[in-house]
């Protein structure tokens, strides 16, 4: 999709938020949209780190620990793929600072 049908499309879709009163402007109305989708990106990360946590009964930190000269393969797929979900969990929250931090009125 190109710039300019990006331009076009947003309007579309945000101005009927507006014209029923749910938001000031079609900017805040796109800024919140993003936010929402954020939240629950973050809000999936959430969940799956803590089925991590509680599938091994220790933090990220603590299973770390643990495997040191001992894990197997499949520790190490578990490690990798836990460590995934914190790095995507801690992005996710930068994203939302910042989208926060804009100037959308």
């Amino acid at each position: 999709m190109s710039t300019y049908q990006i331009v076009q499309t947003i309007p579309l879709i945000t101005e009927p938020l507006v014209r029923a009163g749910f938001y000031p402007s079609s900017e805040m109305a796109l800024k919140h949209i993003v936010l929402d989708y954020i939240d629950r990106r973050i809000a999936w990360a959430q969940t799956q780190v803590r089925r991590f946590e509680k599938k091994h009964g220790q933090s990220f930190a603590m299973y770390s620990q643990s495997l040191i000269r001992q894990a197997t393969i499949a520790d190490e797929d578990e490690w990798m793929e836990w460590e995934s979900l914190l790095d995507m969990l801690e992005s996710w929250r930068r994203v939302r600072a910042e989208v926060r931090r804009s100037d959308v009125r």
